[in-house]
């Protein structure tokens, strides 16, 4: 008889006998019982007690770092049972899409593996639903009433609604009620005061509007595309989009809220125009994509659900130096400051005068058929991570995985 005992569990904590050791050797007649005790310095023997010599050592190959084998890809979960029974491919939000072209671990960690805390925080997660909570709010109210959009001339009477509307959701929010995610609850005078913060953030952002994107008003607040049937890169679309803004030539702006102090990140050129530095084009790169897409992913959604003409895929800066940066097309473009289009996003789709031949449509159908490839390849087990790290991946890597020879 042989029998074996397991000194590390799978922590690597330490693991005693038991009781049951001490029984076994009664039985075997205390402690003048032949036992032999075998160490792990030979593998292949320890595997072999009786000692036929028929044992062999054998190397191992894993798969690749960071992918997944074809048993292990059901449990990423691309598939969804439907009401009769039959899988169909799940649905992807344009923010999902975005964290796995971004870098694939990252999204594994973040969406499969799902580290979570039990308690409710204050970060800028809930600061940024917070705030979606409040402007959503906000211009519903602004429709209720008739005035259509934030214009200089209703500017004063915006404000005030703003006020009413924030004193709302924050009572609201207090008792942990919000369509979000997760509430806004201050547990502190100091986080009270952070709150307080907020609204003289939103009255800028409000002030911004007025000027901005003068023929456009918002149409589509908090649109969902869960049930619109749309498909995107060969699968299903979900998820929502912050705001649709329309003009009466039928023209659509997407706007995504960002609660973050810095637009910039969000820009995007014309990937035909070549780098000043280096003189390569982007757009020669065949698996070109630019690093922020779910407007973009969002803005051909729309072309397709409700035949809107998408010009723009903006992100909208609601915090410190109040913005708006992403791609729009060439006729949106700031010109002269105050014009009425977007303030300060002067390179617009195609970029003319620089050499730039990509029109924002072609930008659209570029970034859907790249998107097409990844997801491809999350379809075959693909989550390495990236070989350029986020910001993120530096929260999300160490809880990742490491596959090695054996």
């Amino acid at each position: 008889m042989a029998l074996t005992r397991v000194s590390h569990d799978r922590q690597a904590k330490d693991r005693y006998p038991a009781a049951l050791w001490t029984e076994l050797l009664a039985l075997r007649g205390g402690d003048d019982a032949p036992v032999e005790k075998t160490g792990e310095g030979d593998v292949a023997g320890d595997f072999d007690p009786a000692g036929t010599g028929t044992a062999r050592v054998e190397r191992v190959l894993c798969l690749p770092p960071q992918r997944l084998g074809v048993s292990a890809v059901p449990y990423l979960v691309l598939m969804r049972r439907t009401e009769d029974g039959a899988l169909v491919p799940r649905q992807f939000s344009a923010s999902q899409i975005e964290s796995y072209v971004g870098c694939p671990l990252c999204w594994f960690v973040s969406s499969r593996v799902r580290p979570s805390m039990v308690d409710a925080g204050f970060t800028n997660m809930e600061k940024g639903n917070f705030v979606h909570d409040v402007m959503d709010r906000f211009h519903e109210e602004v429709r209720e009433r008739g005035m259509r959009r934030v214009t200089p001339e209703n500017l004063r009477a915006s404000l005030e609604l703003l006020d009413e509307v924030f004193a709302a959701v924050r009572a609201e929010h207090a008792r942990g009620k919000t369509a979000s995610s997760a509430a806004l609850v201050a547990l502190s005078p100091t986080e009270q005061a952070q709150i307080d913060d907020i609204l003289p953030q939103l009255r800028r952002v409000v002030r911004y509007e007025a000027d901005a994107l003068a023929p456009f008003a918002p149409e589509y607040l908090e649109y969902s595309f869960n049930g619109l049937g749309v498909d995107y890169a060969g699968w299903p679309l979900g998820g929502r989009i912050d705001r649709v803004d329309v003009d009466a030539e039928g023209r659509a702006v997407v706007i995504d809220y960002k609660h973050r102090s810095d637009a910039n990140p969000f820009k995007l050129k014309d990937p035909t125009v070549p780098l000043k530095k280096t003189g390569e084009v982007p757009a020669d790169d065949p698996r070109w994509l630019p690093e922020h897409t779910q407007t973009l992913i969002y803005g051909q959604a729309l072309r397709r659900a409700l035949g809107l003409d998408v010009r723009g895929a903006l992100y909208f800066s609601t915090k410190g130096k109040v913005a708006m940066r992403g791609a729009v097309s060439s006729e949106l473009a700031e010109e002269e400051p105050g014009d009425g289009r977007v303030p300060g996003l002067r390179d617009g789709f195609p970029a003319v005068q620089a050499g730039g031949t990509m029109n924002f449509d072609a930008l659209l159908d570029r970034v859907e058929a790249g998107i097409a490839e990844r997801l491809g390849e999350l379809r075959a087990g693909r989550i390495a991570a990236a070989a350029d790290p986020l910001t993120s991946c530096y929260h999300n890597h160490p809880l990742g995985f490491e596959r090695r020879d054996a």
